[in-house]
């Protein structure tokens, strides 16, 4: 103690302290703040050092992984380790496997909600291929949104349904990620498919290596979607590169994009699997004349926003003032986008709001159901419209040439003129409007029955089950930290 307050006495000096007391103090207290850091520190981790040998070995294997150092090139930081006192994670950890019960999982689907929209559809689908193979109570829906979901009641009776989601509530992106591996590395699944879920997506890129030693990884694309420059962008573009060798192969339902990405991003082609939806809704052949009775009239039908192209909509309108356009569907521009102000305003637009089924808008004076859009993969509407016997105006984008012959399609999304032509012609020859209707029978007839579909999937390695698989039991799993 005396060495020490000596030490203390000799860095005061009393010419400084006469001449500016006040700058003087602060020095010796700071002198003083930092001894009693250093003694805060040795009582709590004691004098730490490492061995001799390991300090040696470490410097020396820094020329092969230089991150072994810290940024002042010592091993100095691996002396103490602040054990982290944030409980939270291990609380939800602990809900998150309550939520999902004691009965083991083999097949877990991943997707961020369910509600009205195509990629949803396929996940029901891929829901009913599984229980026509095995216990419904064996497969686990995770639902990584905190969103409504409101066709959880499509899904099959008897599936688990975890809402992931609304557990982890706030919780940043990593925390997410590492709550959402952890479960599956200890569930142990055989299968788990993701489908638009960025929670997974981000769990395959940084944990992909150790979630496929147990589990075969799946996931589905269907398309590019576009940023306000044009650029491609989603899933496909910000995690194949870096995901696709955890991926045992990735569903897409059309041949389009798959071929795209395989070229643009330098992924193995064989790495996809086409998987055209099934179409699961009656189909009744209409072998009439197609004659329509008064003035014929135009549907269209679909979300009203960027991607769908309110603004062609408006300008094919405008262009055709003698024919009369009926527009469901609800805005996500907002209420006063210039596009749907239009639409409101033009004399020749009825507008009908949010429909529940296509096929029951569909009226016997419509000639044709015009769809237009930038982007797709292969639009579930489209295939609703070719059951209800309606002839489509669509452009040639993405995989809607898997459904209709690219010659009667318009070749640039925006070429109002061609819109317009296809039309027209449609409007005045009810030979051609049957002729079309024909052909779109035989598009939706031809490979989109359900055998076709759960053939592929049986073609893929452990999608479905051959035998009853050995899954981890989830009752003793968790935390309390």
């Amino acid at each position: 103690m005396i060495r020490r307050l000596y030490a203390l006495a000799r860095r005061v000096s009393v010419r400084q302290l006469l001449a500016n007391p006040r700058a003087e103090l602060g020095r010796i207290l700071g002198w003083v703040g930092r001894r009693l850091q250093g003694a805060a520190t040795v009582v709590a981790h004691g004098h730490a050092t490492l061995p001799a040998w390991l300090d040696a070995e470490m410097i020396a294997l820094a020329s092969i992984e230089p991150e072994l150092l810290g940024e002042k090139g010592s091993t100095a930081h691996y002396r103490h380790y602040g054990v982290p006192m944030v409980t939270r994670p291990g609380e939800l950890y602990r809900q998150i496997v309550d939520a999902v019960g004691e009965r083991p999982c083999s097949h877990v689907m991943i997707i961020p909600w369910l509600v009205r929209g195509g990629a949803d559809r396929g996940a029901l689908y891929h829901l009913q291929a599984w229980v026509d193979a095995m216990p419904a109570a064996d497969v686990l829906v995770i639902l990584t949104d905190d969103i409504e979901s409101p066709w959880l009641d499509r899904i099959p009776a008897g599936i688990r349904v975890l809402p992931f989601g609304r557990i982890a509530g706030s919780m940043a992106m990593e925390g997410k990620v590492q709550l959402l591996t952890r479960l599956l590395l200890q569930m142990q699944p055989s299968v788990i498919h993701t489908i638009n879920s960025r929670v997974a997506w981000e769990a395959y890129r940084k944990f992909g290596l150790a979630l496929r030693q147990r589990s075969t990884l799946f996931a589905s694309l269907f398309c590019d979607d576009q940023d306000e420059n044009g650029v491609p962008v989603g899933y496909a573009r910000s995690y194949l590169r870096s995901c696709f060798q955890h991926l045992t192969s990735v569903f897409c339902d059309n041949s389009v994009y798959p071929a795209r990405w395989s070229v643009e991003l330098g992924v193995p082609r064989d790495l996809f699997t086409v998987l055209p939806f099934p179409y699961d809704r009656a189909v009744v052949i209409k072998e009439d004349a197609f004659p329509i009775e008064g003035q014929p009239r135009v549907l269209w039908a679909g979300r009203l926003d960027r991607q769908k192209r309110p603004d062609i909509l408006v300008a094919i309108a405008r262009a055709m003032p003698d024919v009369g356009f009926d527009v469901h569907g609800v805005s996500e521009l907002g209420a006063h986008h210039p596009a749907i102000d239009a639409l409101r305003r033009l004399p020749n637009v009825t507008m009908h709001g949010a429909f529940p089924r296509f096929e029951g808008i569909v009226k016997a004076d419509h000639a044709a159901y015009l769809f237009t859009t930038s982007w797709e993969g292969l639009p579930t509407i489209l295939l609703d419209a070719a059951a209800a016997g309606i002839p489509i105006v669509a452009p040639a984008v993405g995989g809607i040439v898997d459904l209709i012959r690219r010659d009667w399609l318009v070749a640039l999304p925006d070429d109002v003129d061609a819109y317009v032509d296809r039309l027209r012609q449609l409007l005045s020859d009810p030979g051609l409007r049957s002729a079309r209707r024909r052909e779109q029978y035989a598009g939706l007839s031809t490979g989109r029955d359900w055998a076709d579909f759960t053939r592929i999937l049986r073609g893929i390695h452990q999608y479905l089950p051959e035998r009853q698989h050995e899954t981890k039991n989830m009752s003793n799993q968790g935390s309390t930290t």
